[in-house]
């Protein structure tokens, strides 16, 4: 289960009692396999769950100055640390044995400032919390995929994450406003309006300017320190009432306020819908728009996966979760008055009727079952009941040029040599999920489906992902969004080479390499190989190799 573990002094864990009280400290195994759970979606059922590295000991602060002092601690004793919240999977595992988790489940104030449309959130508010709170208001903020059990300070200050709200409601990388920040060294740092006391509506002006040094497009993971408390820009959502459910579970629905639409759109081929998809962004009427999978759409409107095949197998799945509708936008249009919304109305159906579109015909209860999923996210249970394991792919984040061409790679992916049919749920089919990012864009990450309960299926999946990498490196799909740690290195300058300038800041910032990740660029990184690692991509990348690095990755799960 776990190798043998280092043993927290006494005399050390004397003084994390006195920072945060011994209620809020503990080296015990049985606490601390919590923080060593669930380390991978799709992780081999059982006790190999568990990480193989378990931290020291968790430290439970509740304000930002016993944030410094625990970080001060670890500096004074050589101890890494590892700070995290709550969101998708685990994220609190530890690169180190000599690693502390700092867990911030007691920082959880959350402050809606309705007049400059924000939140004042801290570290352990979930985006659900946070909506359910901003709707009271007329307001909602960005989810993203990981569903509305995430923490939206987590995402905005050091980790990506891309909502399919992002038409209406942007991306985290902006949305973050000011900031409360602990350094790697123990000191605390607030920017942005917030640093000259001006409060927390503004990321820029009287005080330090760094979000992009912080987070950036990807974020640190946890490798720059802690972040405590955050400015979060909201969005107007012309409600002025609470969402009303409908249904029961596991079927729950929302009725389609007035002045809502909702449309689910199909196209006859990728080139058509491509076309549409510019206009519809270009026109800035829709407050979101989502294209999934047909299967999944068909998961998500039945109540189980047994419901779901008894459907497909009588030939029963209604359109809307049919393989041939493959081309389509689920498309939401919000607005202020009843002539705002014929106008919006009318301006979508005429872009869908004029490049080759139409409207498929839904049930009341399955329109109000996908439009509660897309206001709040919560598809990742529907993605993953299939099966129990995913993973994802490259992710796409371009121009819509490229919509035919991801498809074509994510099928490409999928139906390659060593994924005989069964050992993925996709059955060679590509499961793509698109949007619009700001407005501007369009993501796209293709899910793999899989058994973790089987090895063949995990080495399966984990030879589509890898082969995700191959396909875009050998004919490009657009900007590959997914980059990270040794990617970056295999990038090469191909995008301005930012792990050059990345690495300049983390050894800035922390020298002795203290706040630890594993979700971050490598730190240390030889010049002979950092020059070499480029070249070395259609080595890595040919057929041998990607079985080879399939099976080891799949020997212990995903």
């Amino acid at each position: 289960m776990m190798s043998k573990r280092m043993t927290l002094p006494a005399d050390v864990r004397r003084e994390f009692e006195q920072i945060v009280g011994a209620r809020f400290i503990s080296d015990s195994p049985a606490m601390l396999s919590a923080y060593a759970w669930n380390t991978g979606v799709g992780k081999i059922p059982g006790d190999k769950k568990f990480a193989k590295v378990w931290p020291i000991a968790a430290v439970l602060p509740s304000t930002v100055e016993e944030v410094a002092a625990v970080v001060k601690c670890c500096l004074k004793h050589g101890l890494g640390y590892k700070a995290h919240s709550t969101g998708y999977g685990s994220m609190s595992h530890v690169p180190t044995d000599t690693c502390v988790a700092i867990d911030l489940r007691r920082m959880n104030t959350l402050e809606i400032d309705p007049k400059n449309r924000m939140a004042i959130i801290g570290p352990y508010v979930t985006a659900g919390m946070l909506q359910a709170e901003a709707l009271k208001h007329g307001l909602t903020c960005h989810i993203v995929g990981a569903g509305p059990a995430h923490s939206p300070l987590a995402s905005a200050t050091s980790l990506i994450g891309v909502g399919i709200t992002s038409q209406g409601t942007s991306a985290n990388m902006r949305n973050l406003l000011s900031w409360e920040w602990v350094t790697p060294e123990g000191e605390i740092v607030r920017g942005g309006a917030a640093g000259s006391g001006c409060g927390w509506f503004s990321g820029e002006g009287p005080g330090p300017g760094v979000r992009g040094m912080i987070r950036g497009f990807f974020g640190g993971g946890g490798a720059l320190g802690v972040f405590t408390r955050i400015g979060y820009k909201l969005y107007p959502l012309p409600v002025e009432k609470p969402l009303q459910d409908t249904g029961a579970l596991p079927q729950i629905g929302m009725a389609l306020p007035e002045n809502f639409g909702f449309y689910q759109a199909v196209w006859p081929d990728w080139e058509s819908q491509r076309t549409a998809s510019f206009e519809l962004v270009d026109a800035g009427i829709c407050f979101a728009i989502l294209r999934m999978p047909p299967d999944h759409i068909g998961w998500t409107v039945t109540g189980t996966n047994a419901e779901y095949v008894e459907l497909a197998q009588r030939g029963e799945l209604p359109e809307v979760a049919r393989p041939d509708s493959d081309k389509n936008w689920t498309l939401l249009t919000v607005s202020r008055s009843s002539a705002e919304h014929q106008w919006r109305d009318a301006v979508l159906r005429d872009i869908v009727q004029r490049t080759g579109g139409r409207f498929i015909e839904m049930s009341q209860a399955h329109t109000e079952v996908l439009l509660r999923n897309l206001l709040t996210s919560q598809y990742v249970p529907r993605v993953m009941r299939p099966s129990g394991g995913i993973t994802t792919s490259f992710g796409v984040l371009d121009s819509f040029h490229f919509l035919p061409r991801a498809m074509e790679a994510g099928e490409q992916s999928l139906r390659g040599e060593n994924r005989p049919n069964g050992r993925l749920i996709e059955g060679g089919r590509e499961e793509q999920w698109v949007w619009p990012h700001e407005g501007r864009y369009f993501w796209a990450e293709n899910i793999i489906n899989f058994n973790p309960a089987e090895k063949p299926a995990r080495v399966a999946a984990a030879r589509a992902l890898l082969e995700h990498f191959a396909v875009s490196w050998k004919d490009p799909v657009g900007m590959l969004a997914l980059g990270v740690g040794p990617i970056m290195d295999l990038q090469g300058d191909k995008i301005g080479a930012p792990q050059y300038y990345i690495r300049q800041v983390k050894k800035h910032l922390d020298p002795t390499d203290v706040s630890k990740s594993k979700d971050f660029v490598i730190v240390n990184m030889p010049k002979l190989l950092e020059a070499a690692l480029p070249k070395l991509k259609p080595v890595l990348t040919s057929s041998p190799v990607l079985g080879l690095m399939a099976r080891a990755i799949a020997s212990e799960g995903m």
